[in-house]
């Protein structure tokens, strides 16, 4: 044969035996799918990445569908992977959402109903917790306030990034200063530290990104590129997104990891009059995106059509990794719909807001997604064919009464079986003020622990009460356009809406404590404690409102009332340091030393590094002659935080100005002031009126002289009447050479 045409016979084999080959692989595909086999490969030992969009709405992603916004880096996620279409969070509100994420379970059973709700411990196994267990490295960087470790989130996590604590004052009542979001490229810096140091590891980790939520406030370029800040701040998301990612590929981890992008909740953007989320229970804030993405192991490029929901998410990842079902799990794998085993696994997506009930007083909203439709039980019933109405426009609750009823049955059987299979309460313990002032900073207004009356979840749910939220939602948006006016400085008109809506909703508890806390945080706590007075008649049960009003009533000096109602809340929340701070300080002021002692005891075992608590615990057993204890309370105050310049100074004084000649000690106390001088690096007047009296104690009397003259200087220029006109008269006290002392005195601060 000749030699061309023996090379045309080979490459016609060579073709012939690669389409033979294609066949051959298409045929066993087929065979695999005929004997239900599943075509998506996990295992053990891959890494598991979960990226949770905070307050997304799902059609605004252009893989989703955005015919205008750049999302790339989801878009290549999306097609390059798994992209579910219609997913459904259990709860439009970011805490009780990520709870249900992170377990598996639903709100009624993890016990997180709204922002501030602890999650429920007892009886539960968190996703992290299992992979941990399984020899995984696990941690978590948020990104906001409302999902910080004391809200119960960190069971499994090794390492927790969350914002930091704030701390209110021992000494005044005052406002706090807080810290409550960060944007996503600080998470995003956090995370990629993070995989740089555990990335070689088996490793499961949680970033959160909080951009989307109000205020919307995108870096410069976004701003420019779009006139809507909210397109502009998932835009900004995105891109963070993508940092993870490339890191994951430049680290070689991205075909070791499974990627899994969700929303927690969507954002009302005026749909149905609702402006934000928690309100309604709308596909608005309830339709989320769902993206899972693992190269060669998920199929490129599947849109799963059938209904899916948030809390299938942890058994997904768990099935994909190898590991044991959750136990305790209300969802299920999704792996036999990407494989596509399944087209449809006929799930039922139950969802629910708890807030404006909570808050406001209004009726519980819960749904259920089922096929083509969707039901919201109300007082007015809601009823959607999401298929044809997806904007759910056309209720058809009373031309489909049968099927409503039969939705609202199946909500029924599943709240009764959760109940049978953990016979858990709803109770929730009492906010902090803290946390009601961090969590109202990021436009979320929760009043702290409330009662069920004994009804069970079933009960609850059957009898509704409250007014229909649907008929409220104007007077909730001019509470938001209040809240929104307060925060901007325009106080003003931002009172006035309130007011108004105090007196258009006289049962309407949140609208009250709104008013009343802006009056008592502008200085008007006479005109708030009516307010409270008003709140704690509607409802009693409120913790947070008696503390509040024992703020209030401290600040008019109305003492002995306060003290009454402190001592509820510290009764009540016997774990709440600042309760007994206030107690101690209503005490003081009333001149109870032995019971204010006994209030700051109790501060201190629960924040013993509080160097405020020490101190006014010392200068309360100081004024009632327990000298010893009172420098003893400082000394170990000391030697927990060595720095603390406050502390250092009230010692200092109380050994130089001690009336018992026994324990004063001026060489000592000259040690610690003129120490305290060299750290604080500027001259002040207090500081150096402690550094005088050390000298005097000490028997340096020209020192003394000296030093107090620079005291009384720095006072009378610095506006301080009162601290100068005790500076000079002790000025006179070193000048006769005496030594100053003041039996019961207060430390100088």
């Amino acid at each position: 044969m000749p030699r061309k045409r023996a090379q045309q016979v080979r490459r016609c084999w060579l073709v012939l035996g690669s389409a033979l080959l294609v066949v051959t692989i298409a045929a066993f595909a087929s065979c695999r799918r005929e004997r239900g086999e599943s075509l998506v490969v996990g295992g053990e030992g891959f890494n598991v990445l979960l990226v949770t969009l905070d307050t997304t709405r799902v059609d605004c992603l252009g893989c989703y569908g955005h015919p205008t916004i750049q999302t790339p880096n989801l878009d290549a996620l999306a097609r390059e992977g798994v992209l579910f279409s219609q997913c459904s969070t259990c709860a439009p509100v970011t805490l009780p959402a990520h709870a249900s994420i992170l377990t598996g379970t639903y709100p009624f059973a993890h016990g997180s109903r709204q922002n501030g709700d602890t999650i429920r411990r007892e009886g539960h196994v968190f996703l992290a917790e299992l992979l941990a267990e399984r020899g995984y490295t696990t941690g978590a960087e948020v990104a906001a306030y409302v999902v910080n470790r004391e809200w119960g989130l960190t069971p499994g996590f090794q390492t927790y990034g969350d914002l930091p604590a704030t701390r209110e004052s021992g000494d005044r009542f005052e406002r706090l200063e807080d810290f409550n979001s960060v944007p996503a490229d600080a998470v995003c810096d956090r995370a990629l530290a993070w995989l740089s140091a555990h990335g070689r590891s088996r490793f499961f980790l949680w970033v959160h990104f909080f951009d989307p939520h109000v205020p919307w406030a995108p870096p410069k370029r976004f701003r420019t590129q779009y006139a809507d800040l909210y397109l502009g701040e998932i835009a900004f998301m995105d891109e963070q997104v993508g940092r993870l990612l490339d890191h994951l590929k430049t680290a070689g981890l991205q075909h070791k990891t499974l990627v899994v992008v969700v929303g927690d909740h969507g954002e009302g953007r005026g749909q149905h009059g609702e402006l934000t989320h928690t309100y309604f229970v709308y596909d608005s804030t309830m339709h989320v995106p769902l993206i899972l993405n693992c190269p060669g192991r998920l199929p490129a490029g599947r849109r799963v059509q059938a209904q899916t929901r948030t809390v299938d998410i942890a058994p997904t990842i768990l099935d994909f990794v190898g590991a044991d079902p959750k136990p305790d799990a209300q969802g299920v794998s999704l792996l036999p719909m990407i494989a596509a085993e399944k087209q449809d696994l006929g799930l039922a997506a139950y969802g629910e807001t708890m807030t404006s009930h909570l808050t406001m007083g209004y009726a519980q909203l819960r749904c259920l997604r089922v096929g083509d439709w969707k039901y919201i039980h109300a007082p007015t019933p809601e009823l959607y064919n999401i298929k044809q109405d997806p904007a759910e426009r056309w209720n058809l609750a009373a031309a489909q009464p049968e099927l409503a009823k039969s939705m609202r049955d199946q909500i029924t059987d599943l709240l009764n079986d959760a109940a049978e299979r953990s016979g858990a309460s709803s109770s929730n313990p009492a906010l902090t003020a803290e946390a009601v002032e961090r969590l109202a900073s990021l436009g979320y207004v929760s009043a702290g622990p409330r009662t069920d009356d004994g009804a069970t979840e079933v009960e609850q749910f059957l009898k509704l009460t409250g007014p229909d939220p649907k008929d409220r939602i104007e007077n909730h948006n001019e509470y938001l356009k209040a809240l929104a006016l307060l925060g901007a400085g325009q106080s003003e008109e931002g009172e006035q809406i309130l007011r108004s809506l105090t007196e258009a909703e006289p049962d309407n508890f949140g609208y009250r404590i709104s008013l009343a806390g802006h009056l008592r945080d502008s200085g008007r706590p006479e005109d708030a404690v009516g307010l409270y007075e008003e709140a704690i008649a509607l409802r009693p049960d409120r913790t947070m409102t008696h503390f509040n009003m024992g703020r209030s009533l401290g600040e008019l000096g109305r003492f002995e009332e306060a003290a009454q109602h402190f001592r509820l809340v510290a009764e009540q929340m016997p774990d709440y340091a600042t309760a007994f701070k206030n107690l101690g300080l209503t005490l003081s002021h009333l001149g109870r030393p032995d019971e204010a002692a006994a209030a700051y005891q109790r501060a201190r075992e629960l924040e013993p590094d509080d160097g405020k608590v020490r101190a006014a615990l010392a200068a309360v057993m100081w004024s009632r002659g327990s000298y010893a204890e009172a420098a003893e309370v400082l000394r170990e105050g000391l030697r927990r935080d060595t720095k603390n310049i406050s502390l250092a100074n009230n010692l200092a004084w109380y050994l130089a100005t001690c009336p018992d000649a026994g324990f004063r000690n001026g060489q000592r106390a000259v040690e610690l002031a003129e120490g305290v001088c060299r750290r604080a690096g500027e001259e002040n007047p207090q500081l150096l009126d402690t550094l005088a009296a050390a000298y005097a104690a000490a028997g340096r009397f020209e020192e003394a002289v000296e030093t107090a003259r620079q005291a009384l200087e720095l006072a009378r220029t610095t506006g301080t009447p009162e601290s100068a006109e005790g500076i000079a008269k002790r000025l006179a006290t070193y000048q006769a050479h005496e030594p100053y002392t003041e039996p019961g005195a207060d430390p100088v601060e």
